[in-house]
């Protein structure tokens, strides 16, 4: 199936990818943010290839106030945006993406592989929860990714859109994908059909989620999980992080800069005795330093090129189960670029959920 970024990557494109995002990520400070609905959202997907639709959802009866140990600074955020939205008071709507390939879904059945109900008792799916350091979420040419997904994996691909900042900082995102795992649940999936999958900010957001699911006793559940070129350590104090400055795409801000992504993720704090850095290890924002026991099946790929490929060798390290895929040569943009590259990430991915699966 072709499909936007399946050229294979020029030194050319690398460079200029590289020095676009180092000038958007060097300093966010005067970042305003992308606008909510961004241009051409309704790419044209032939009907042969796959089909998607947004649709938009609000919280379930069934869900519950958050429960988090050791950290009242995210509770009290979460619990905040949750009697906000219990209320029908939270900013923006509520929406996720369900795309198909035409390879899952014949023309016969497409209602009901658009619907956010499962098409029959135990079908499996991927949840995906997109990158875009914290301040993009689904753009437009996405479309293809998810529903080339959806081809590779043969399985329907929900996609939460989350809030981002500097509009909707931290923890809003996590709420939007939590409630969004609760809508799909509450709509008929079971926890153990749903396979999870976060990409760079997505990941780092989706073990966020995970988290939550632990303390409900849920998260071991779980089908599986996938984190590519996750964002663990929000401290950035791993030496990828310098080491591999002139080739990859991610520029390195100290995070005690307000500019940095981790600081723009975590918006202003009100109170002054607070370190941002120190609220910066905690479990939620920096997952490397979460409890692993509690975590489903676990696959990750990163490029050794990538400024976050130290902290996913060692995040993997601490789990004896995970699976860890690197490539050389590859970078934080390079990931998703070329069809070379992408149909080993795609197999990879594959072969990980025919076995979670089984």
């Amino acid at each position: 199936m072709p499909c936007v970024g399946d050229a294979e990557v020029t030194d050319a494109e690398r460079e200029m990818a590289r020095a676009t995002s180092h000038a958007l990520f060097g300093n966010l400070t005067n970042h305003k943010g992308f606008p909510e609905t961004l241009p051409s959202d309704e790419l044209s997907i032939p009907a042969e290839t796959g089909s998607y639709r947004i649709f938009e959802y609000t919280m379930p009866a069934s869900q519950q106030p958050y429960k988090i140990d050791g950290d009242e600074f995210t509770l009290n955020r979460l619990n905040t945006l949750y009697l906000q939205d219990r209320a029908g008071q939270l900013q923006g709507e509520q929406s996720m993406v369900v795309a198909v390939s035409a390879s899952v879904a014949s023309p016969s059945n497409q209602d009901s592989a658009l619907d956010d109900k499962p098409m029959h008792e135990n079908e499996r799916i991927m949840m995906c929860m997109p990158g875009g350091g914290f301040i993009s979420c689904d753009t437009p040419h996405s479309k293809w990714v998810y529903i080339r997904m959806s081809q590779a994996i043969g399985m329907r691909v929900f996609v939460p859109r989350f809030h981002v900042a500097p509009k909707h900082v931290y923890p809003r995102p996590v709420h939007d994908v939590y409630t969004a795992f609760q809508h799909l649940v509450s709509r008929g999936f079971r926890p153990q059909n749903i396979v999870m999958m976060g990409a760079s900010a997505g990941a780092n957001i989706c073990m966020a989620v995970l988290q939550v699911l632990a303390s409900e006793g849920i998260s071991q559940s779980i089908a599986g999980c996938v984190i590519v070129e996750p964002v663990l350590d929000q401290t950035m104090s791993h030496d990828s992080w310098q080491r591999n400055q002139d080739v990859c795409v991610l520029p390195y801000v100290s995070p005690t800069h307000p500019g940095s992504m981790p600081r723009f993720y975590l918006g202003p704090i009100d109170d002054d005795n607070i370190d941002p850095v120190e609220l910066l290890r905690r479990p939620m924002l920096s997952p490397m330093f979460a409890d692993v026991a509690l975590l489903p099946p676990m696959h990750i790929q990163v490029g050794e090129d990538d400024v976050l490929y130290d902290e996913s060798v060692a995040f993997a390290k601490r789990i004896s189960t995970a699976e860890l895929i690197t490539y050389a040569g590859i970078n934080h943009y390079t990931m998703f670029r070329g069809r070379t590259q992408l149909d080993r990430y795609y197999s990879n991915v594959r072969k990980f959920i025919d076995k979670v699966t089984a």
